[in-house]
């Protein structure tokens, strides 16, 4: 550790929180509405952009959920994209109807072309009122960023924590502004930063590779001038589309890698690729804007989208995507989800993972708990199930990633995930929680090992020298099985499009799943406004 003056006066906080994002805010608020002081700590300055910004069903209503248990009733607002428009049109925000995948890999479509070798739309809400959102990080964490200054927490921007000593009741902090050093006390220390730029990187704890999700790295930023996809860029007759690609999150699936597209209202457009460095190590080492241009050229319907497109900022660079750290708690400190580990943003599931982990911790966001001698004991225990958590989603991403090569596969595979969350959004729904334990099943001892020996049998299924149609057969058999017990969607392989619409019927058809009468999921659907 560096040395510092013991002299600077010392002060103390309930709470220290590393980082002002969505999670270092919310955090923060929560531990104030429950009488705790608060200190709030960015190293740069607001407003800035980011990435992380896809909202989903399940990351709303836990939203929402932590909004009504802390009296923080102004974040209702921001759980649907009708809510978020009437009340607040000044924040920037984009439309998300759903998941949007398209195929544009050089090879691995099968010889009777359909709609399950090009693309794959999932919808997400009924309408646009009760839709999801894109949050347009500049404006959003500003906005809460000063929610959190209105409510009393103490905010310090453009600030470094220059040293950091762990104690029995708590962690004693150097804190350096251009202006100012101070020794702060905190009961309890909430890295909230993302990556190892917190705790981590002051403690020099190790990151590990992941278990199952191949290593990768990144290349984003914000753009304008982005053409639009048309409702539909493909030559085989269908249907109607469940929502204009657009008004989705899109990912555009490429040899080694995939590329996601958000829109918002303004018209401007968040936008990068996730590459795989076995399959890009030639060009890993360029320029952020080199790689990016390297990416798009290579790809008809990508040159047309981003041929006029103009970035708004230098393009930013992700040396490595997904992590884990070696260590993640302490006596008195914990990392959140972005801190202890992270994936990869193909599902979105870093925000539930996150919020979950904050509805966890709130239990010990108390002045009575936190200026009691000695360790939180609570700690060990939330941060095992947000390693759960996590490890789920690496087998997942991982499985995803193994797949990518035949598009089918993918495809067909992903249906696992929105078979599970919406029966964890649906259970939360009607008050029965303990059906959906943790994220993707996590803590059920018997489901979550049924799907991680679903994500084993795909892999050997795909892996397979069986003719490309067995495999196909196969591995939608596969899938169709494993999600029976949780599937409410009345999501399947054996439909002949894959457009799957956010309709009401099979949650009533499947309501003895969810261990409820039609009459509670009517009454769940009206609540929360879906009837």
């Amino acid at each position: 550790m560096s040395h510092v003056p013991s002299m600077i006066r010392k002060q103390h906080f309930d709470v220290v929180v590393l980082g002002s994002g969505f999670a270092g805010t919310l955090t923060a608020m929560i531990a104030r509405k429950h009488g705790c002081s608060v200190l709030l700590v960015e190293k740069s300055q607001h407003p800035r952009m980011a990435i992380g910004e896809s909202t989903t069903p399940l990351t709303n209503l836990l939203l929402e959920e932590i909004a009504k248990a802390h009296d923080l009733a102004f974040l209702l607002d921001f759980t649907q994209y009708g809510k978020w428009k009437k009340a607040h049109p000044d924040l920037k925000v984009g439309l998300k109807r759903g998941f949007s995948f398209y195929n544009r890999q050089s090879k691995g479509k099968s010889s009777e072309l359909t709609k399950w070798d090009d693309e794959l739309l999932v919808a997400a809400s009924p309408n646009n009122i009760v839709a999801d959102t894109q949050w347009w990080r500049a404006d959003w964490d500003l906005f809460l960023v000063d929610q959190c200054k209105k409510m009393g927490v103490e905010y310090s921007d453009l600030t470094d924590i220059s040293d950091l000593r762990e104690e029995d009741d708590g962690v004693l902090l150097w804190i350096k502004t251009e202006r100012s050093q101070r020794r702060v006390k905190a009961g309890l220390l909430i890295d909230a930063c993302g990556g190892r730029a917190g705790i981590g990187q002051l403690l020099s704890i190790r990151k590990k590779t992941l278990n199952s999700t191949p290593e990768t790295f990144a290349v984003h930023g914000h753009f304008s001038g982005v053409a639009t996809i048309p409702p539909s860029n493909s030559q085989l007759g269908t249907g109607p589309l469940p929502y204009h690609p657009e008004d989705s999150a899109i990912h555009h699936i490429i040899d080694g890698g995939w590329v996601w597209s958000l829109r918002f209202d303004h018209g401007q457009v968040s936008a990068g690729a996730v590459l795989r460095e076995k399959n890009y190590r030639s060009i890993q080492d360029q320029s952020p804007e080199s790689i990016w241009s390297s990416v798009v050229n290579k790809h008809d319907e990508l040159k047309r989208l981003f041929q006029k497109a103009v970035p708004l900022y230098p393009l930013r660079k992700i040396k490595r995507v997904g992590f884990e750290m070696e260590r993640t708690y302490g006596n008195r400190w914990i990392m959140l989800p972005s801190s202890a580990g992270f994936i990869d943003p193909l599902l979105s599931t870093g925000f539930p993972l996150t919020l979950q982990t904050i509805q966890r911790l709130a239990f010990c966001l108390s002045p009575q708990s936190l200026r009691q001698p000695g360790p939180l004991a609570a700690l060990s225990s939330l941060a095992r199930s947000s390693k759960a958590d996590l490890r789920m989603v690496d087998q997942l991403i991982g499985t995803l990633y193994a797949t990518m090569g035949d598009f089918r596969h993918f495809a067909a595979t992903s249906l696992i995930y929105f078979a599970a969350v919406s029966f964890t959004e649906a259970a939360l729904r009607l008050g029965k929680k303990k059906l959906a334990p943790g994220f993707l099943f996590s803590e059920d001892p018997t489901l979550s090992v049924h799907i991680l020996s679903t994500f084993e049998n795909i892999k050997r299924i795909h892996q397979s020298e069986k003719t490309a149609e067995e495999r196909w057969s196969d591995l939608r058999s596969c899938v169709d099985a494993a999600i029976s017990e949780f599937n409410v969607i009345g999501v399947s392989t054996k439909t002949k499009t894959p457009y799957f619409r956010a309709e009401t019927a099979p949650l009533f058809e499947h309501a003895h799943k969810l261990e409820s009468t039609t009459a509670e999921i009517k009454n769940m659907l009206i609540s929360a406004g879906l009837a």
